[in-house]
């Protein structure tokens, strides 16, 4: 996020969204990078782990634009639940614990994450198989900030498409950490 996108949260903490499903459904470059991850709604007992930045107006700004919205993607509200990483399953426990007591509706906290931004890819039921590079990045996240060992492990599992190399996901966050340190 500080060094890909130069945005500094205010804050940041693992949160776990329910009712929502991590897809591939925003096409990508072909054989480079193929797709993008969005996260979208859903009926079944899903979720989906991720990190909740506070973000200033001007931040907030620049994450709309460099992920390209509302043509790529679109905002979508939703109410997710923070938690403290443990590598183990601090989400899971977070989310049976409010589920339990039923209060969801008032105690998550309201927040925007990205859909698809055309209809077309929301309801289609292909995946459009990620480069390995682009899920390393999404991994390393996950353990930086010590998601569910489960979420981990299932995204370590998925599988990834055909590309040139491994993808360029990796090369530019690298690129990025570099410029940032100089």
């Amino acid at each position: 996020m500080t060094a890909l996108r130069n945005v500094n949260p205010i804050i940041s903490t693992a949160a776990i969204l329910p009712k929502h499903r991590l897809t591939f459904n925003v096409p990508g470059t072909p054989l480079l990078e193929p797709s993008w991850a969005a996260v979208e709604p859903t009926s079944e007992q899903e979720f989906v782990h991720g990190v909740l930045y506070k973000l200033s107006e001007e931040d907030f700004s620049t994450i709309c634009n460099t992920e390209g919205v509302p043509i790529a993607y679109r905002l979508h509200r939703c109410r997710v639940l923070p938690y403290r990483g443990n590598d183990d399953n601090a989400g899971h426990l977070a989310l049976q614990n409010t589920l339990k007591n039923k209060t969801m509706n008032t105690m998550g906290v309201a927040a925007f994450t990205l859909r698809a931004g055309r209809e077309e890819w929301r309801s289609n039921s292909s995946i459009i198989k990620p480069s390995r590079s682009y899920l390393n990045v999404l991994i390393r996240g996950a353990k930086e900030f010590k998601l569910d060992q489960d979420y981990v492990t299932m995204l370590e599992s998925l599988p990834v498409g055909v590309t040139i190399g491994n993808g360029i996901a990796e090369v530019m966050l690298q690129l990025a950490e570099r410029k940032r340190q100089q």
